[in-house]
């Protein structure tokens, strides 16, 4: 599938101008909790939550976001605050 058949039928452009899934829960999640895409996803699934890389810090709005429903991203920001 070619990235802009992919971003017209699974994306939107949310608030803050990031891509994110039209559906909730993403629409590749299987009944067991598991990716039917995980060895073709795009690029930013695979490096979700993002906790090893600078985005971290430099996209502080986001990090929030992700915490609110990510719990290893809600872990790790407790981590530094201690």
């Amino acid at each position: 599938m070619k990235e802009s058949a992919f971003i017209d039928t699974y994306l939107r452009v949310d608030e803050d101008g990031d891509f994110v899934v039209k559906s909730s829960p993403c629409p590749f999640l299987a009944s067991d909790n598991t990716c039917t895409i995980y060895d073709e996803r795009p690029s930013d699934c695979a490096r979700f939550p993002y906790t090893d890389e600078d985005v971290l810090i430099k996209r502080q709005a986001l990090t929030l976001k992700n915490s609110e429903f990510c719990p290893i991203t809600y872990y790790v920001l407790e981590k530094l605050i201690q």
